[in-house]
């Protein structure tokens, strides 16, 4: 099962609702018409009781808020929709739910002719590798890290989700990596699947906001938002030692010169 944050309120309020639930890091709100004129807004920051205590203290005492458990099984993906996903030469992500399909003798690299597979499995947070802002982040870090166009022996991933960019870079051998999301749901599925690939001992993963990260950063990833870009701005720019690399991506191609002016006199290469 898994437990989802279902908010009631007059149609009117629904871009609202919508809104706080954005900020909350979730990878989804649905929004549902029902009878008089009101709608129902959900969605999901995971299993874990804190989470949802933290979820609900967000949200507007005056709305109508309830808890409800889904059956998990009906919003997932089947494996015969699913495919791997090549992002850079070798180098490909795999949904971890086709494991089972594919169990055999042969290793996945030797399977997929990679030199780099990356497996993930999404739970309750945003990131299978396939959509494409991870797809080009994923082939950006390739390109600066694995190429050596920027030397990166400190890497933090700013939004994490399901934590395959931190996941990948620890496969591409980056000594010290940071992964941090404001949604608690983030954690476990960036924990999960550090497990899965075998780097859980070499990521840090906690949901400390950006602004309270220290130090300077070869690489940093962030691929979320314009408006979250825009709000944290000055700590990208804070934590990216001269030289460094910022990867940012979820922005519009023909409406992202005010993200741009934000990051300045950060300058796209």
């Amino acid at each position: 099962m898994e437990r989802t944050v279902v908010v009631t309120v007059d149609a009117p309020l629904a871009d609202l609702v919508t809104d706080r639930l954005w900020q909350l890091g979730v990878r989804a709100v649905s929004e549902v018409g029902i009878a008089d004129g009101r709608v129902e807004v959900s969605t999901s920051v995971g299993n874990d009781d804190d989470a949802i205590a933290r979820a609900l203290s967000a949200l507007d005492p005056a709305w109508s808020v309830e808890v409800r458990d889904l059956d998990a099984s009906i919003v997932q993906v089947a494996p015969e929709f699913l495919a791997p996903t090549w992002y850079a030469p070798g180098k490909v992500c795999v949904p971890a739910s086709l494991l089972g399909v594919w169990q055999g003798s042969e290793p996945l690299h030797t399977l997929l002719d990679a030199d780099v597979v990356t497996v993930i499995d999404q739970g309750s947070a945003f990131g299978l590798g396939d959509h494409p802002t991870t797809r080009t982040s994923m082939a950006l870090l390739a390109r600066l890290v694995d190429d050596g166009e920027q030397t990166c022996e400190r890497l933090l991933d700013v939004g994490c989700g399901t934590g395959v960019l931190a996941v990948l870079a620890a496969q591409l051998g980056v000594p010290t990596i940071r992964a941090i999301d404001i949604a608690d749901a983030a954690v476990s599925s960036t924990l999960r699947n550090a497990e899965l690939n075998d780097v859980i001992d070499r990521i840090d993963v906690d949901t400390t906001p950006v602004a309270d990260v220290e130090g300077h950063w070869d690489v940093i990833m962030a691929n979320i938002l314009a408006p979250a870009l825009i709000d944290m701005a000055g700590d990208l720019r804070r934590l990216l030692r001269p030289g460094g690399s910022l990867v940012i991506s979820g922005i519009l191609a023909d409406r992202h010169d005010h993200v741009l002016e934000a990051l300045a006199p950060l300058a796209p290469v």
